[in-house]
């Protein structure tokens, strides 16, 4: 099995936008050190993670946001775009 000490030196940097079709990546970019995924996951007051903003990224590119609206449904979408933009957000963690 893979692990993180397995990684190559380098790897695709984080990316700086998200896109509408998925970007896929490579095990070498999966496993690598510096790829914006936290080293394990864990579940900490109902909320999987840690992610900062890098690691939130990260995982909205390899999905792309055609499959995350198609998991999530339009219209949820369009609520949150419509109270974004209608206030700045509160939460940071967002």
């Amino acid at each position: 099995m893979r692990t993180f000490k397995d990684a190559a030196p380098t790897a695709r940097p984080i990316p700086k936008s998200i896109q509408r079709a998925p970007q896929n990546w490579t095990a070498d970019e999966f496993f690598a050190e510096n790829n914006g995924l936290p080293h394990r996951i864990e579940l900490a007051d109902g909320m999987l993670g840690p992610f900062d903003d890098d690691g939130i990224r990260t995982l909205l590119a390899n999905w792309g946001v055609d499959r995350v609206i198609a998991l999530t449904g339009a219209e949820i979408w369009r609520e949150a775009l419509a109270a974004f933009e209608t206030r700045a957000p509160q939460n940071e963690n967002l």
